[in-house]
């Protein structure tokens, strides 16, 4: 076997995610997981790795996506409208070539960060820059699924939009420039994406839902002492920029709906 390469990115540097030549190795994960892989792939979907079984320390192996992948604070490359478009349309083709897999023949999905309510797709549920692949400045693939779970195909847009247009308070951004129109490319993403104009208000309702949910596992984890997550939101101040967020958001639902309901470039 050849050289074991760390690679890095999201919120554990520990996880043990290693490249190994054109393949990744990465202890072993849901059994639910392997089998959407193998369900994207006999659907021709390009977009993700492919699972390739174990090695003989019982790690996954995964095929090595090709690309740049974002990490923070995220490069101007990484946030241009025509990434946010890409990305749109991306998870669209994702979550059609989901609708045929069954879900309900898988055992052990993540449900931490899922939709509570399920749904007629598998979501990514961890669609932030870090997971999402480019080539020659577009999107080009998602990566890392171990919290993806059955929902509706609003809570992953909700997650990307988020992380993406983003949906931050300016002023209280750590990974954004503060001049990024959070309301204008969340429409953007949902343009692309393919949203009905009519459920520009439901759309925002999933945003607001998501949210709570998130917020509400990070704190259950800080509570705990769990690391890095205990350090994280110590050093940055995140109940002061929950705050300053959540009353950012209730200011800009209005515009968003708006924003949303607009016709589209």
């Amino acid at each position: 076997m050849g050289i074991e390469q760390p690679l890095t990115g999201g919120m554990d540097p520990s996880a043990g995610v290693v490249r190994v030549g054109d393949t990744v190795r990465r202890p072993a994960g849901r059994s639910a997981v392997c089998s959407l892989l193998l369900h994207l792939e006999r659907e021709g979907f390009e977009g993700v790795p492919r699972f390739l079984g174990t090695d003989d320390e019982g790690r996954d192996v995964l095929t090595f996506v090709e690309g740049d992948v974002p990490l923070p604070p995220y490069p101007s490359w990484a946030l241009t409208d025509a990434a946010l478009q890409d990305l749109g349309r991306l998870v669209r083709r994702f979550h059609q070539a989901t609708a045929t897999f069954d879900a309900a023949s898988a055992t052990g999905w993540s449900g931490e960060w899922a939709d509570p309510q399920g749904g007629p797709v598998i979501c990514h549920n961890d669609l932030f820059p870090e997971n999402v692949v480019f080539r020659g400045g577009h999107v080009v693939g998602l990566i890392d699924f171990a919290e993806a779970g059955p929902g509706r195909p609003f809570w992953d847009l909700a997650i990307a939009a988020q992380e993406w247009a983003p949906l931050h308070a300016p002023g209280a951004r750590l990974h954004h420039p503060d001049d990024l129109d959070g309301v204008r490319r969340t429409a953007l993403l949902a343009h692309a994406y393919g949203v009905d104009p009519e459920r520009a208000e439901e759309f925002v309702d999933v945003i607001a839902e998501e949210r709570v949910q998130q917020l509400g596992n990070v704190r259950r984890h800080v509570a705990a002492g769990a690391e890095p997550w205990a350090s994280f939101w110590r050093e940055s101040e995140g109940e002061d920029r929950a705050a300053a967020d959540d009353a950012w958001l209730q200011d800009q639902r209005s515009a968003l709906i708006d924003a949303i309901r607009a016709p589209g470039p």
